[in-house]
């Protein structure tokens, strides 16, 4: 029901908005009410049109009324107010409805200068939902009517925008539960590689910056050469520092924090990193999409810096908005950090309730990159709470996983990382040795690739955690 999900939403504040300007009759004022109870779990549209004995047509019409209405309270009183609105609540679906109402009204106005403004606005905030949400082929559309729509199209225009679908492609291809890394990789290459030289070639700086943040996604997927990611996000700050007069106010600083971010990451600079975003942390929220990966980037940092702190207070503050919450996506990276962090703290009955959720969340918006996280996890936690059992059984699950899943030792480190665990189970029931060159792999493949999870077995890596025959040292 579209009005539950705009209002599970909705802060207080902005409830109280509503409930001080609705002007709708009575019926629809306790309609309202009677989902704004629980909008997580709203009344079933059957035995609430039988209460209020209204149809259920009638029920669906006054819901999209009441929509509407709160809309027309909370939307800003300016220029495709409503499809603002719907994207900073991450409410996709409107967004498009939205969307293509508008487009029919413009239409028959024909008024092109206004038409233009829409399929370039629609184009590029369709773009800043979550991938797991989007609808690709129509982006593509929307793209291309825009540049149909254009008055002086610029040589090279149309380029862009295929580049800028490209990148979204790319994007999403963790969301595709039968692709492994090594496809990913290939099918990214594939998009990429034949616009290539065209892009690099290009006058047009925007061309060049969308085709250099294309091949920074791609390389996620490769694994031999972690420096990749961070040499394509200097060739798109170069290209901006050049053109300045082309890009939007506050990219640059964007593309900054993502040099500081992937650093950190790879081991390097991680407490120049935090001071980066620790200078960059000026009141943003997680109700733009900007905001939300600037912040759990923030707190990502902050952990690899051990500002353990910092990160408790950002992650508490991001995961008391309703918009993060209602938004999956947003919400499982959230709850990532939050299990890491548990587990560092000691709080393991939170790490566990933390990972259910998960596994619920991912379950129905797939997603690979969280999948190994969420499984990681679990193994860890696990272990940590000295359930070697499950530990051991949970890791050798997740290497066959792994395997399936064709995220061998030549896409991802993460098969040392349950070796590991399962070489310190070993250790801890009879004393035998870690072996050196898996030691050697772990510290040093493995760090370098995850230092997160590197970091949350840290203190078993150094003895702390486990002793040997089954007794646990006294931390």
């Amino acid at each position: 029901m579209l009005l539950a999900n705009l209002l599970r939403t909705l802060s207080e504040e902005e409830m109280r908005r509503i409930r001080i300007d609705f002007r709708l009759p009575e019926r629809s004022r306790l309609i309202f009410e009677r989902i704004a109870i629980s909008p997580t779990s709203p009344p079933d549209s059957g035995k609430l049109a039988k209460a209020i004995q209204i149809s259920k047509e009638n029920l669906y019409r006054l819901c999209s009324e009441i929509v509407n209405e709160c809309v027309r309270i909370l939307a800003p009183k300016e220029e495709f107010s409503s499809l603002k609105f719907f994207r900073s609540k991450y409410l996709y679906r409107p967004f498009i409805t939205e969307a293509y109402r508008i487009e029919k009204n413009l239409l028959h106005e024909k008024d092109r200068k206004s038409i233009e403004r829409f399929y370039e606005f629609v184009f590029i905030n369709i773009m800043i939902f979550p991938i797991n949400l989007v609808n690709l082929d129509l982006v593509e559309k929307f793209g291309e009517k825009w540049h149909r729509a254009k008055q002086d199209p610029q040589a090279e225009d149309l380029l862009y925008i295929r580049l800028r679908v490209i990148f979204m492609k790319v994007a999403s291809l963790p969301s595709k539960k039968k692709m492994n890394m090594l496809q990913m990789s290939e099918y990214s290459r594939k998009l990429l590689g034949p616009l290539s030289k065209e892009a690099e070639s290009s006058k047009n700086p925007l061309v060049k910056y969308q085709y250099y943040q294309g091949e920074w996604k791609a390389s996620i997927y490769e694994r031999n050469n972690p420096d990749l990611k961070i040499a394509w996000l200097r060739k798109s700050l170069s290209i901006i520092r050049e053109n300045k007069a082309d890009f939007e106010p506050g990219l640059e600083q964007v593309i900054v924090q993502q040099i500081a971010y992937e650093l950190a990451v790879n081991s390097k600079e991680i407490d120049e990193g935090l001071l980066v975003f620790r200078l960059a942390h000026q009141g943003q929220t997680p109700e733009t999409s900007r905001g939300a990966l600037f912040l759990t980037r923030y707190i990502r940092v902050a952990l690899l810096a051990r500002d353990f702190k910092t990160a408790r207070k950002i992650l508490t503050d991001f995961l008391e908005y309703q918009a993060v919450r209602s938004t999956t996506s947003i919400y499982i990276m959230g709850l990532l950090l939050k299990s890491q962090l548990d587990i560092i703290e000691g709080l393991y009955d939170d790490a566990s309730e933390s990972i259910e959720i998960l596994k619920s969340l991912n379950s129905d918006n797939f997603f690979l990159a969280y999948e190994v996280q969420i499984r990681g996890l679990e193994t860890l936690n696990a272990l940590k709470h000295r359930d070697i059992l499950l530990a051991d059984q949970l890791a050798e699950r997740n290497i066959k996983w792994l395997w399936s899943r064709k995220v061998s030792l030549g896409v991802s480190a993460w098969i040392y990382f349950y070796q590991i665990i399962q070489s310190m189970i070993l250790f801890h029931q009879t004393g035998d040795d870690i072996r050196p060159a898996l030691m050697d792999h772990f510290k040093n493949d493995f760090r370098s690739e995850h230092p997160d999870f590197y970091l949350l077995l840290e203190d078993e890596i150094e003895g702390k955690g486990l002793s040997r025959k089954g007794e646990a040292k006294n931390n």
